[in-house]
């Protein structure tokens, strides 16, 4: 296609990005292509995203009305504009390219050539072979009047019927995505011996050798800490370890009440409290505080930087000592943690710490150790230290995604973890279990890239056909987390406007045509090596 590009200026520019083979005189952007042209086609594929755009922006700036052909256009707003080209938001230009390429001749490719090279040879022979010719009137000036002239326009069509089969064969693509799904593979090692006085390479054959082929977690590990917090229950709760509350003054009262009824009796102090309506000296102590332990929690050591407001100071730092230090400075930089934690004023927190410390010495404070739940995270291992360690996985490891269902045909979802998959195939199983927790049956797994369709109503009741299916509907899984499946048309390659065609994460949830979730009804398709696919009835 580069050399279909290469057309003389004076004669009009090629639409390289719609490898539209046509050729437009005078001002590309006033002149709409010729409604015959693959521009046309292209135009016809792609205006149902652009009028999606009109609809999610409340507005009309994304299509333009032409007179000439009656129609509407895509168009894009100046100001996202900048690097923006229709043919790239759309997979299905490949095939557009491979059609123009297959349709070039060497008739084709000399006059370009020639005209890009800006040869004093003109191959008029090849203009009238390969192109339509148009009279148009212009001023001459050697005769000083005006004159009729033909001029070259658009290429000669191959086939009469050539723009329409394009239209209805583009139409009919289902982009597919090669799968790079190498989690675990045997491996084998060789090594060098001596036999016979000679030296061999020979196999090693003791014990398996795996190589994994990706991060088994981040690089930074967490430990499992233990934390004492505070919340607030109802006394007779409280009173069931009285040494937990937080309130000195009541614990001593407790004990008080204790020593006058010759014993401890959680029953009798509550209705000594309720009898006074929950009064004690000034306080209402309906509810009090106590301290609890949180063990569900994972801790690492980081750096301190801007990042840390008074809240994520007060909700995420394990040292309480250390909350108060960052939280006095933090105050007398007017809680901006922009100056009060750069370079320059961790440095002078920690020239002057004992003034944040009740002027008690301390040591300089340039890591602090944070803590977030458990949640995903998964042991290092079993034995010694290793199982006191926890890893959470990398991004793009989240490779299968298993859809079940119950006997009413319910479904659930689960992600299985890198690690479970790894395990599970070194045992020579499936990456996702034939039953989950719940006792459900496994309906299917996916991955990304993988295809999935969408049926109607109708359609999930009766049998699907190849044939039957609206391709429109038909989406390449991007990634999931948790029971969450995310997805995206399969022929989209960019969105029109970044964070806005299919919202913040570019990916979305449910079909966009009927709003169904994509994982409640979603059927896998199953694609041979050339092409072609079928539903995988469930």
């Amino acid at each position: 296609m580069r050399l279909l590009s290469n057309v003389v200026r004076e004669e009009g520019e090629l639409d390289v990005a719609s490898k539209n083979v046509t050729i437009c005189t005078g001002n590309v952007t006033s002149v709409l292509k010729r409604d015959w042209g693959l521009d046309a086609v292209w135009n016809n594929l792609i205006i149902s995203r652009f009028e999606r755009m009109n609809q999610l922006r409340n507005h009309t700036v994304f299509t333009v009305w032409n007179e000439q052909y009656q129609k509407f256009l895509p168009t894009i707003p100046l100001e996202f504009s900048k690097g923006f080209q229709k043919k790239r938001i759309d997979h299905r230009h490949h095939a557009m390219d491979a059609l123009v390429i297959a349709c070039t001749t060497k008739d084709h490719v000399n006059l370009l050539n020639n005209q890009s090279a800006k040869s004093n040879m003109k191959r008029y022979d090849l203009q009238r072979k390969l192109r339509m010719f148009e009279k148009a009137s212009y001023f001459d000036k050697t005769v000083g009047r005006q004159v009729e002239r033909e001029i070259p326009k658009e290429f000669i069509k191959p086939l009469n019927s050539f723009t329409i089969d394009a239209q209805n064969e583009l139409a009919k693509i289902v982009v597919s995505f090669k799968q790079n799904l190498r989690v675990i593979n045997k491996a084998t090692n060789r090594y060098q011996a001596y036999e016979n006085g000679n030296k061999v390479l020979k196999l090693q054959t003791k014990g398996d050798l795996w190589a994994i082929r990706k991060p088994l977690h981040k690089d930074m590990p967490f430990a499992k800490v233990s934390l004492r917090k505070k919340k607030s229950v109802k006394l007779s709760e409280a009173l069931k370890n009285v040494e937990d509350i937080v309130d000195k003054e009541l614990r001593s009262e407790i004990r008080r009440i204790s020593g006058v009824y010759g014993k401890f009796d959680p029953d009798l102090i509550n209705k000594y409290f309720r009898d006074r309506k929950y009064i004690c000296g000034e306080n209402d102590i309906s509810k009090v505080e106590i301290y609890y332990f949180d063990t569900e929690n994972a801790a690492k050591r980081v750096l301190l930087d801007s990042s840390f407001t008074e809240k994520v100071i007060k909700e995420s730092i394990t040292d309480s000592g250390i909350q108060k230090i960052l939280l006095n400075y933090l105050s007398k930089k007017g809680n901006k943690p922009e100056l009060a934690f750069s370079p320059e004023g961790i440095e002078e927190m920690n020239q002057h710490i004992t003034t944040f410390n009740d002027n008690k010495p301390h040591q300089p404070i340039y890591k602090v150790c944070v803590y977030e739940t458990i949640g995903n995270k998964f042991r290092v291992g079993y034995t010694g230290n290793k199982k006191k360690k926890f890893v959470e996985a990398e991004k793009g490891t989240n490779l299968f995604f298993a859809i079940y269902a119950d006997e009413k045909g319910n479904r659930s979802y689960e992600t299985i973890p890198l690690n479970i998959v790894i395990e599970r195939f070194k045992q020579g199983l499936n990456a996702a279990p034939e039953r989950n927790e719940k006792g459900h049956g496994l309906l299917f797994h996916l991955s990304p890239n993988d295809l999935v369709y969408v049926p109607t109503e109708e359609e999930r009741v009766n049998a699907i056909s190849k044939d039957s299916i609206n391709l429109t509907r038909i989406y390449k899984i991007v990634s999931f987390t948790g029971s969450r499946l995310y997805a995206i048309p399969h022929f989209v390659a960019k969105p029109i406007i970044d964070k806005v065609e299919f919202f913040q994460l570019n990916k979305v949830e449910n079909d966009i045509d009927t709003g169904f979730s994509i994982k409640h009804v979603c059927i896998k398709l199953h694609i041979d090596r050339v092409g072609n696919f079928k539903p995988l009835q469930t």
